[in-house]
């Protein structure tokens, strides 16, 4: 079980992801009881980057613009653990399930959670409405809890995967085409399901933004590929 002790989300603007996410990270920290040196972890889930850039870690980079415990790790210091999950518009869960790993292996702080993307550079198609989210988490407390996740590879179809080339004349790598994965027509009233073109940021913001307190939750979202997750909260 994780829980979520506060979020914030908007959307990116015109500014960059980085900035995005650590304005939201210090708000959202600002307005909880929780202090910034009690965080212990930080992970970020996305799938676009500027330059399409995947190391070092968006979450190092997180770290590092926060001022938080970057200092030499020794068996003594008191470090901050920070790197990226990258799983479609299925990240979040994929974040949360790890965060719940890492808490029970680091216990006694939080999780600071950051989701978003960033169009890669201006030959990349971009279809998208990015939404910056941020969350902190731990495995207690009161606040929406995430009870079970469970993934379905079923639908999963490699050929709607991004297509990213090497365009020699434009000298930047680019997003080709893909096939699409039809959204599912067949839901429970009780279900949530996102849309099968929003990204990871937008995906929680949309899902939390409607969460009811005291009642089941059931969230599901159908990745670009065909992959589904459904998760339960309550």
């Amino acid at each position: 079980m994780v829980v979520i002790h506060g979020w914030k989300s908007a959307p990116l603007g015109r500014s960059g992801l980085l900035k995005s996410i650590t304005n939201l990270s210090k708000k959202l920290i600002a307005e909880t009881s929780i202090k910034l040196d009690d965080i212990n972890i930080i992970i970020h889930g996305g799938v676009y980057r500027r330059n399409f850039r995947v190391e070092p870690a968006f979450a190092t980079h997180v770290q590092d613009a926060l001022g938080l415990k970057c200092t030499l790790m020794t068996q003594d210091s008191s470090h901050c653990f920070s790197f990226d999950v990258s799983d479609g518009s299925c990240s979040p869960y994929v974040v949360l399930d790890a965060a719940r790993n890492m808490l029970r292996i680091k216990p006694g702080g939080y999780c600071l959670i950051t989701l978003g993307d960033e169009r890669p550079n201006p030959q990349s198609k971009w279809p998208y409405q990015p939404i910056s989210c941020v969350m902190i988490a731990s495995l207690e407390g009161e606040g929406p809890r995430l009870v079970s996740t469970s993934y379905d590879l079923s639908e999963f179809d490699e050929s709607t995967c991004v297509n990213m080339t090497f365009d020699e004349r434009k000298s930047r790598n680019v997003i080709g085409s893909n096939n699409a994965v039809k959204q599912p027509a067949n839901t429970t009233d009780s279900q949530f399901v996102g849309k099968i073109n929003w990204l990871s940021g937008r995906h929680m913001h949309e899902f939390l933004s409607q969460y009811s307190s005291g009642t089941t939750n059931l969230h599901r979202v159908v990745d670009q590929s065909g992959k589904t997750v459904t998760a339960t909260w309550n």
